[in-house]
């Protein structure tokens, strides 16, 4: 199993591709995070991605994942997605990730409007 390929193989079940999803989080080097990205805009399903988004949140590598979450809260059409990604970057531990949550707290859906609270409390406790 390579979990690298595996995670951007759709031949693979969405639990294959979950599975290396937590494999590559726990590798964190800069080729898993590549890989997570890549999954994270490429994968056509909103469980896989959002798993994505919770490994690159705890990779605790911000100025790789950072960029990667940001874009998926601002382009990924599922709440569930963007909601993850929110709370992923308050767990990379980046205070200069407020403003961009910030822009977030009057989202006009309550999910993620609560999900950029949650995650600014979160930076604001570190």
């Amino acid at each position: 199993m390579n979990p690298k390929k595996d995670i951007l193989d759709l031949k693979k079940s969405k639990d294959a591709r979950i599975q290396a999803a937590f494999k590559l989080e726990n590798i964190a080097d800069d080729e898993s995070i590549d890989a997570l990205s890549k999954a994270l805009f490429t994968d056509p399903s909103p469980i896989v991605r959002h798993e994505c988004a919770f490994a690159l949140g705890e990779t605790a590598y911000p100025k790789c994942a950072g960029p990667a979450l940001m874009r998926a809260i601002e382009n990924d059409k599922s709440v569930f997605v963007r909601h993850e990604a929110l709370l992923a970057l308050a767990t990379l531990g980046d205070l200069s990730f407020i403003e961009f949550i910030e822009k977030y707290l009057d989202d006009s859906d309550p999910s993620i409007s609560e999900s950029a609270e949650i995650a600014i409390q979160r930076l604001k406790k570190l």
